[in-house]
């Protein structure tokens, strides 16, 4: 085996390791680490925010916000023109804490929605804690993006949806999967460039 091919081994051999990796934060470490337990979810001084972008995240952030597990549900990224019937359902359904929702329509990514988060928060000191509500595929990137764009903050996850189901739609997942690896590898090497 010539060296070159001993180097394209070795690199496939690592990337294979490092995606094995991926696959133990993403279903092991981080739900046991810093997901949203009930003995955590004292509301006050809190905020829900939910990252558009995936399916059940909004639902999952209005259910959460009906429980008191926040003070405040700021929706990031949302509502195209497409998506206009959703706002409106959101806010039929919390038609008395219209106080206390936020939308934000500049966000069109994850770290566009972190920069949008951190400048509400600078608006609002008493916040102390916020919880995350994304895909559970999303979440160790967003966590990454967001704990180094907010770091006086506590930051829970929850995930909208903790069933995976992945006889159902398991080339789905798998895409997905494979796609946020390279997401967070990409995140993780150029964090001096985003922040």
């Amino acid at each position: 085996m010539t060296n070159f091919k001993k180097l394209i081994v070795i690199f496939l051999l690592i990337n294979l390791l490092a995606f094995i990796w991926w696959l133990i934060i993403l279903f092991n470490i981080f739900p046991k680490k810093i997901y949203l337990t009930d003995e955590l979810s004292n509301k006050s001084n809190s905020a829900i925010i939910v990252l558009t972008g995936g399916k059940g995240r909004i639902k999952k952030g209005i259910e959460l916000f009906k429980r008191n597990y926040g003070d405040y549900l700021f929706i990031s990224g949302v509502f195209k023109e497409s998506e206009f019937e959703i706002k409106d359902d959101i806010d039929k359904q919390l038609v008395n804490n219209n106080c206390c929702i936020i939308y934000d329509k500049n966000s069109k990514n994850t770290y566009e929605n972190a920069l949008e988060v951190a400048k509400w928060l600078n608006l609002n000191q008493k916040i102390e804690k916020i919880t995350l509500v994304s895909s559970y595929y999303h979440l160790p990137r967003s966590f990454l993006i967001f704990n180094n764009l907010i770091t006086d903050k506590e930051i829970f996850l929850i995930p909208a949806d903790y069933k995976i189901v992945f006889n159902e739609n398991f080339i789905f997942h798998a895409r997905i999967i494979t796609l946020e690896y390279f997401k967070i590898i990409y995140t993780f090497f150029h964090r001096n460039e985003l922040f």
